[in-house]
């Protein structure tokens, strides 16, 4: 029988998320449950579960996020590292890896920026492996995963090209983690990590391609809009327990929902509306922030949060089509 994991996903929210989400945000801990909770509702798995589809996809992970930013955010990262060994060309990795993965008994965090435009992570190709040297600058989840999904510059035979490893944390030498403080879903756990001649072994190659062929895939910025959708889902909610009239910020949620659920494989209308959708959480937040009044002034409390949050998602998984989108809608009009 086919999940209805929207439903279910609203149910999660009800049931474990939100009514925590507040302490997660003032202690800077996720409690394990939250996890546990995930992997026994099915929720490492279900982007490839029977009758997936686009519109689904995003809504459930948004609703997962609106429930708590930071275990969204932890949650989240798994599910790019699950894409990525599904589609390995290679069987045996699959074989070893996927099951666990799905289930959510091992979990996963990504890096991927560390490869690209101005690689700070290397891979040297030794017997059996690579070792690796640099930093991967942001990773999520450090406290709460098995091994990272990460992505290496690799030089050999006078050629450049990408790797992508799962790289065990708990079995990898030399490897060091600097804990980043974050204004908004610091409980996440988000470090940088630096590895000295690091070796891992190649049984954790997900796959290998030219620099060339290895640009941001836009599956991935659609995917990641779920992050400022959920924030979005999240300040109405709130919206709606004070004394104003909602309707409005109902409104523009219903149709920006609508639209993005359409926009997979347009790469522009994903960065315009994902733009559109960072602006209208940080309105709807700082409108959670007057209404509240003064109480939005102490740290930790409910509006105050939101407006930490709404200002994260303006730029966390972000690139420059949509900060740029969103400059230009910040910038003044000249008068006439």
């Amino acid at each position: 029988m086919s999940v209805d994991w929207v439903r279910a996903a609203e149910t999660l929210v009800r049931e474990v998320l939100d009514d925590q989400a507040a302490d997660v945000d003032r202690t800077g801990k996720i409690p394990a449950a939250h996890f546990d909770a995930l992997a026994e509702r099915g929720f490492y798995g279900f982007p490839l579960s029977e009758g997936m589809s686009p519109d689904i996809l995003i809504d459930t992970a948004a609703t997962i996020i609106s429930g708590c930013l930071a275990t969204g955010f932890v949650w989240a990262q798994h599910l790019g590292a699950l894409r990525a060994v599904a589609f390995s060309p290679d069987a045996a990795l699959r074989e070893r890896f996927l099951p666990s993965m799905l289930a959510g008994t091992y979990r996963c965090g990504v890096s991927w920026a560390a490869a690209r435009a101005n690689p700070t992570l290397f891979a040297e190709p030794v017997e059996d492996g690579f070792l690796l040297t640099g930093t991967a600058p942001f990773v999520t989840g450090w406290d709460y995963i098995d091994a990272v999904a990460t992505a290496v510059r690799v030089h050999a035979s006078g050629t450049e090209s990408v790797a992508t490893l799962l790289i065990p944390i708990h079995d990898t030498a030399a490897l060091t983690a600097t804990r980043l403080p974050l204004t908004a879903a610091d409980a996440s756990a988000t470090v940088a990590l630096r590895f000295t001649e690091s070796f891992v072994p190649d049984s954790t190659l997900i796959s290998i391609k030219p620099v060339d062929e290895s640009a941001p895939n836009p599956l991935s910025d659609w995917i990641n809009g779920a992050l400022s959708l959920g924030i979005l889902i999240r300040i109405n909610r709130y919206l709606a327990t004070q004394p104003i009239d909602a309707t409005p910020y109902a409104a523009q949620l219903a149709s920006l929902r609508t639209k993005y659920a359409t926009a997979l494989g347009n790469p522009a209308l994903t960065h315009s509306l994902r733009a559109e959708i960072s602006q209208a959480a940080l309105t709807a937040a700082a409108a959670a922030v007057v209404t509240t009044g003064s109480r939005s002034t102490l740290t930790h409390t409910p509006a105050e949060q939101l407006m930490r949050e709404a200002t994260f998602a303006l730029v966390c998984t972000t690139r420059t089509p949509i900060k740029s989108t969103l400059l230009q809608a910040f910038t003044p009009t000249p008068e006439s």
